[in-house]
Formats: C-alpha cells, structure tokens, sequence
C-alpha cells in the first residue's frame, strides 16, 4: 500500500504552476492571466524558457519582477523533456501542475486540486479533463477520452481512458521517482504519469478545469501527431522494462511487439537528426539498427549505443 507523509492542512499548500516555453510569446500573457485569476491564493509560476526567438522575452520583462514568478533560461535550446524536468526541479511546491504557454486555466482549478488532493493524500496524480479550444482558445466541446483508471489498472496498458489536463502531482511522489526524462521531446507528460504511478493511485476529477488550445504548432497535433505517438510508445515501452515482471507483462498490453520496436527505431532515428543535423539515409538506419534486430531489447541497446555517442 502507498504512504505519504502528511501534507500540511493548517495552512494553504503552496502550489506550483509549471510553464516550460518555447516561442509561445503569442500566447503567454493570456496563460499567466489565467492563473492571476485564480480564487486559490497560494501559488507561484515557475517559468522555464528552452532558448526562444520570439517575443516571448517582452512578456518576461513586463513579469520579471513579479513576486511569485520565477523565470528561468535555458542557454541553448534543450527540448521540452529537458525543460519541464527543470521546471520540477525549481518548484517549491507541495503540489505542482503544468500548464502549457498557449493554454489556460478556469479560475477555480488550483483551489478544486488542492482541495481534492488534500482529501486524498495518498494519490500521487489528480487530474481532471478539459475544455478543447479553438486557435482562440474559445471552447467547442468538453474531452471525452479523460476518465478514471481502473483501480487494478495503470493508464500505460489502456488506450482509453487516459491521463490529461489539468493533471497534478504532489511533489513527493515525484521526488520517488528518477524524474522527467530529459531525452524526450514529446509525450514529455506521459513519461511524467507513468512514473507517478508507481508511487500512488491516481483520482479522476470529472470537471473540466483546463482549456486546451488547438492550433497548427501544437506539439501533440496536426504533423506532430505520429512523432508523438511513437515518443508515448517508447515511454511505455521503457515503464515496462522498470517493471519486475516485464517480459510477461509486455504481452499484456494494447500494443505489438513490433510497434514498439518501430517506435523505438522512428524516435532513435529522429533524435539523431536533431542532434546531428544530418538525415539518416536507408543505408545508416540499416546498418545501425535493422542487421541484427531480433528483439526489444537488442533494440534498446543499439540506441542507447547510438544516443551515448552523440549526446555530447
């Protein structure tokens, strides 16, 4: 059975709103609007910007002395895993909870999870779902595919129903874990899930307190969309193997063998792009990856291999 340490009830805890930015300068001042509107009062932003280019330094300089707002620079680009880790890092929160720059909060969110999670002391995620919003962030409709985990279930092995916005941590929990992962560049927040579960059993908030902004550079949408699939399989397949029992419960899940070795090639080939510049040719991905593939774990160690040596 999970135990936390009590988290304080006498006095307010402090939440932390974690915003890690890159070129979302458009969107920003809007997002941290939405957080001042809140009808919880203790709560801090902690800002992580990953090297932007765009305006997104006037709305810091306009907020840089804000009593409550932390910014904080990356001195190169780094990535979302990277920047979000960081962002955890310098909360000092006992509840924390990310908040995309192009997306909002309604005004009773922060005060409805600390009051769940208070109630509830030995979860390690509560979350609930969300408005989906238009380019305006003008609401359509309510996500149906948010719902509760079953009890004897973790998100990792559902297709649905799943882990969304506006989802909360203690920070607690997080500290029992080895953290985001900094390798990846999508589905930084499924990497962050799966991992809380393992620490704590996750409550369900059916009421949306998150407005989810569509539009074309959404990291999880549109031409992003697949990349990002294949970025949450790897993350599942990497929860699986942390797992005891890992060879039988890989055949447990919603997905192939084969889709996770694609998954693990199609993301290991994209890293290599991005850190190199250089786009594989048939000839790199075969004679680093296909020769010799025979199973999930020969995978893993032909890309570990290859990340090491251009990591640096």
């Amino acid at each position: 059975m999970f135990r936390n340490k009590t988290m304080p009830n006498n006095n307010p805890p402090l939440f932390s709103v974690l915003i890690a930015n890159y070129n979302n300068g458009e969107y920003l001042e809007k997002c941290l609007q939405s957080i001042f509107n809140q009808t919880y009062s203790n709560w801090e932003i902690v800002i992580v910007d990953d090297a932007s280019t765009d305006q997104s330094e006037v709305v810091y300089e306009k907020y840089g002395n804000h009593s409550r707002i932390t910014i904080i620079r990356n001195n190169k680009n780094r990535g979302c895993g990277y920047t979000k880790r960081k962002c955890v890092k310098h909360a000092k929160g006992d509840i924390c909870g990310f908040v995309d720059p192009d997306d909002g909060i309604t005004p009773d969110a922060l005060g409805i999870m600390v009051k769940y999670h208070l109630a509830n002391q030995n979860h390690s995620i509560i979350y609930s779902t969300h408005y989906i919003c238009d380019g305006s962030l003008q609401s359509q409709k309510i996500a149906d595919y948010v719902g509760q985990i079953p009890i004897d279930k973790k998100s990792w092995t559902l297709i649905r129903p799943i882990i969304s916005h506006f989802a909360t941590f203690k920070k607690l929990n997080y500290s029992k874990t080895n953290g985001i992962s900094s390798f990846y560049q999508k589905a930084v927040d499924k990497d962050l899930y799966f991992k809380l579960e393992e620490t704590g059993p996750v409550l369900f908030v059916d009421i949306p307190l998150y407005y989810y902004r569509h539009h074309a550079s959404s990291i999880s949408l549109n031409r992003h969309a697949n990349l990002a699939y294949q970025y949450e399989l790897t993350a599942k397949i990497m929860t699986i193997i942390r797992q005891r029992k890992h060879k039988k419960v890989i055949d447990y899940k919603p997905h192939t063998r084969t889709q996770f070795v694609k998954a693990i090639i199609n993301v290991a080939i994209y890293e290599f792009q991005r850190r190199t510049g250089i786009i594989p040719i048939v000839s790199f991905i075969q004679s680093k990856f296909l020769k010799g593939i025979n199973s999930i774990k020969t995978t893993i160690k032909k890309v570990v291999k290859l990340w090491q040596e251009y990591s640096h």
